[in-house]
Formats: C-alpha cells, sequence, structure tokens
C-alpha cells in the first residue's frame, strides 16, 4: 500500500476512526468491463474530448465532455442548465448509463453529476475507453443538440449536495458531519494555496484523492466506521470527481459539498484550520507610495512642430513691428 495512504489512513486513525469494509451500492458503481450484466443495454457516456468522441467512439455514444457542466473558473452550473444539457444528449433520467473516458478525475466528475442530477441508475467504466475503441470500427459518438429529446425527467438527489452555508451551520453544532478532504497533504496543511487562504475545513480529515484512488484500483479499501462523511476537494470538478471515486469507488456513503475548498476559503469569515495566506501578494503591495519610482513620461511627436509654429509666429510679429 503506497505510503501516502497510509499516512491518510493513520491521520483518520489518530482520530478515534476505526475501519470497515466498504459498502456496495445498486445505482452508483464502479465496472471494470462493458461486458458486466449490470450494465447490459445501458446508454455508454462518452467524457473524452469532443473532437475525440465524435471522431470514433462506441455505437451509440453521447458525448458529454465535463465543460458541458462547467461555467466559468469550473464554476459548476445551475441543475436547471445541467438538465437542460442531459436532455439535449438524449437521456431521459430513467436508463441504465455507462460512463467511460480515458481520464478518471474527468469521468468521475461527469459521472457524478448525473448521479447528482438524478439519473436514475449510473456505472463508471474504469477500463480507459480509448483501447477499447480502437478494436472497432470508427462509429462518431452523438454531440449533444439544441434542444431537448426527450425532456429529461431526473430526480435530483438534493439530499447528497451541501450547500456552504448549511455545511458552516453544522460544523456549528454540537455534533458535526464527519467531513473528508480529498486535496494533497500540501494543501490540507496550507503549503499549498489555491484560494485568498491555506488550511483545511474545521476538523476535516485528509484522504487524498490520488492514493484513494489506487487503493480502489488495488481493492485495498480502508475506510472511517462512521456511518457518513460530507467530502470535498479543491473546486467543483475535483470534489464531485472525489464523490464519485469514494461513493461508487469505495462504496461509502458521501454527501458532497461541490463548492469545495475554493467556495470555503475565499469567504473570509468562516473558520479554518490551518490557516495560512500568501505573502506575495503582501509584499507586491507593502512598497509606500512614496517610494514609487516615477515614469519618465512619453515625449509628444507633436511638441516640436508646435514649437516651430510658434516661434515662426513669434519672429514674424516681432520683425513686422520693426518695419512698421
Amino acid at each position: 500500500m503506497p505510503r501516502l495512504f497510509l499516512l491518510a489512513l493513520g491521520l483518520l486513525m489518530a482520530s478515534g476512526a476505526a475501519v470497515a469494509a466498504p459498502r456496495h451500492g445498486r445505482d452508483f458503481f464502479y465496472v471494470s468491463r462493458l461486458q458486466d450484466p449490470r450494465v447490459r443495454g445501458a446508454a455508454v457516456v462518452d467524457t473524452r474530448p469532443l473532437t475525440v468522441c465524435t471522431s470514433h467512439s462506441l455505437p451509440a455514444a453521447r458525448c458529454l465532455p465535463p465543460r458541458d457542466f462547467l461555467g466559468p473558473h469550473d464554476r459548476l452550473e445551475s441543475f436547471r442548465d445541467i438538465i437542460w444539457v442531459l436532455g439535449a444528449a438524449g437521456l431521459s433520467g430513467r436508463e441504465t448509463v455507462v460512463v467511460a473516458g480515458d481520464n478518471p478525475v474527468r469521468r468521475d466528475f461527469v459521472a457524478g453529476v448525473l448521479y447528482l442530477a438524478g439519473q436514475s441508475r449510473v456505472a463508471v467504466l474504469t477500463a480507459p475507453l480509448t483501447p477499447l475503441v480502437a478494436r472497432d470500427p470508427a462509429t462518431p459518438g452523438t454531440a449533444r443538440g439544441m434542444f431537448r429529446n426527450p425532456v429529461y425527467q431526473g430526480n435530483p438527489r438534493a439530499a447528497l449536495i451541501v450547500l456552504r452555508a448549511e455545511l458552516a451551520r453544522a460544523l456549528r453544532s454540537p455534533h458535526p458531519p464527519y467531513v473528508l478532504d480529498g486535496r494533497s497533504r500540501a494543501a490540507y496543511w496550507g503549503q499549498r494555496i489555491r484560494a485568498l487562504r491555506g488550511g483545511h475545513l474545521p476538523g476535516a480529515q485528509l484522504l487524498p484523492m490520488s492514493a484513494l484512488r489506487l487503493a480502489v484500483a488495488e481493492h485495498a479499501v480502508e475506510l472511517p466506521s462512521v456511518a457518513s462523511a460530507v467530502v470535498y476537494a479543491n473546486n467543483a470538478y475535483d470534489s464531485i470527481a472525489y464523490f464519485t471515486l469514494l461513493r461508487a469507488g469505495a462504496g461509502f456513503a458521501t454527501s458532497v459539498f461541490p463548492g469545495g475548498w475554493m467556495d470555503w476559503a475565499n469567504h473570509t469569515g468562516l473558520p479554518v484550520d490551518s490557516e495560512t495566506y500568501d505573502e506575495r501578494p503582501l509584499r507586491r503591495s507593502s512598497r509606500p507610495a512614496s517610494a514609487e519610482i516615477p515614469r519618465k513620461p512619453k515625449p509628444d511627436p507633436f511638441a516640436p512642430m508646435v514649437m516651430g509654429l510658434l516661434l515662426a509666429a513669434i519672429t514674424g510679429y516681432c520683425f513686422g513691428r520693426k518695419r512698421s
């Protein structure tokens, strides 16, 4: 088992949490092959870049890259917009879908969005998609259209989504939720800062996504003995991928704080453990205004011409007065 995962597991055990065997779900799970009987006849969602999917994919695959669900700065779109996208991709919400791709974080993010949006049953194919596609004749994937066909009818799993204000209240309560942080050790301790502040949510335990993914692949997952946990990572993209890894991959009952660390840390009134700040912006702005070196103004290219005309006018005027 990798050293990083052992370190994360040690932190969990130091907090007084025991470990338990994985618990598997029936409506959200990992599969290693398309021939798995649980996904027979399922619709395929290809999460690779759109140009790759539309040129060569599995038969009848729907192309849904992560960018379809993200706004500026990787902000998660509203579920109204997400449901529109899913309907435009030809999904009704009642199907079993297999989410596939080459990048596990991209794949898990899209799978998590589908599950949270209310897709009836979501399977995640752990095998890379491109080698599977290469075995068959070229079949273009289908990009989503401009209109919904059919109307998406899935019921969003709102109980699994924890908003910032809701989480802040819960952490102040006498019985706060168990929180897992999926970022790196450096980000957890505030050594790496990707927001206004570094650190981690109050009481959050470290379980890095990279180490957990390796443990899931090796079937060596050990989980805290709590009934459920709230999970987060850096932003919506990473947080929902981490949620999928834990819930579908490890079979652990989790809800997700989709805004992630950036949503929490950028609101400076919220409490933070191991709080740190980036000193570089302070150093750039610490020089007093009097110490600023004044910039030499650029010369006006028309100034010599104006001065010449002015001198000529004065000379002409003076010469005229002398003659008179």
